[in-house]
């Protein structure tokens, strides 16, 4: 009796085990169809980041709904911007049986969609026309601080020589995000690579104001890879980050992907 305790707690353990690597290999191939899809129907480089949620997997076929699938996908080249990531996760969505083993989402109802931009540096100096610019934390400058929307800004203004360091606020209002500068920290006193650094108190007026001016930024709602206006921006990690989110909506694949200039002849995926 307990020799066939023992046999029968040892199959059940391998049939858990086999039901886990097949959920996993149903999870991973549905992961790897709708990168693929995203893939070949977008002007993205490289196939993005694909992961479904939800344990076990294969438990949406009973359920009909999808507890979460994202897409992450960097450098991809936004259209007036450059490169950024867009992070795209759609969350408890309706879906057939095929949907879950095909991986297939077409029109279905989500509870919400959440989509998350990270500009980094680069991309906004380039906007911004700031050489060198770098982004950190107002309150923790470490790798690791949260986030804030308070921040500094350090970069080389068009024109001048030397760099000027900048206190920011980052807010939403009316659908589109406003950079705009608080207090200059320390600035050059003129355009000249002679030029001393000093606090706003010090500096010439016309200097201030044309520093202050160039550090001051808008981006229109409309104008970002968003599916509808930014409801939350902030920094962290050296990089700005722009949100979005929509409830009880209807989401499709190419909901998921983001928006992307073409890709010349070269770079264009195989198909």
């Amino acid at each position: 009796m307990k020799k066939f305790a023992v046999r029968g707690s040892i199959a059940l353990v391998v049939l858990f085990f086999i039901a886990l690597v097949a959920d996993s290999l149903v999870a991973a191939r549905a992961e790897h169809r709708i990168s693929q899809n995203i893939y070949q129907h977008s002007n993205l480089a490289t196939p993005p980041r694909v992961q479904v949620a939800g344990f076990p997997y294969t438990a949406a076929i009973f359920t009909h709904e999808m507890q979460a699938v994202t897409v992450n996908a960097t450098d991809v080249n936004v259209p007036g911007y450059g490169l950024m990531s867009v992070y795209t996760s759609a969350q408890y969505v309706t879906v057939s049986a095929k949907d879950v083993f095909q991986g297939d989402i077409t029109d279905a109802p989500a509870r919400k969609v959440f989509t998350r931009l990270q500009l980094d540096g680069v991309l906004l100096g380039n906007r911004m026309h700031i050489n060198e610019l770098l982004i950190q934390n107002k309150d923790d400058i470490s790798p690791r601080g949260g986030w804030e929307t308070e921040s500094i800004f350090e970069g080389t203004p068009d024109g001048f020589s030397k760099p000027a360091t900048v206190e920011m606020k980052l807010r939403v209002k009316a659908g589109n995000v406003i950079l705009s500068p608080t207090r200059i920290l320390k600035g050059p006193t003129d355009r000249s690579e002679h030029a001393k650094l000093v606090s706003e108190d010090k500096l010439p007026a016309d200097i201030a104001q044309s520093i202050k001016k160039t550090f001051s930024l808008t981006l229109r709602g409309d104008d970002l890879p968003l599916p509808n206006n930014p409801v939350r921006v902030y920094v962290a990690g050296g990089s700005m980050f722009v949100e979005s989110e929509q409830f009880y909506t209807r989401v499709s694949i190419t909901d998921l992907t983001p928006t992307a200039q073409p890709l010349r002849e070269e770079d264009r995926p195989g198909l």
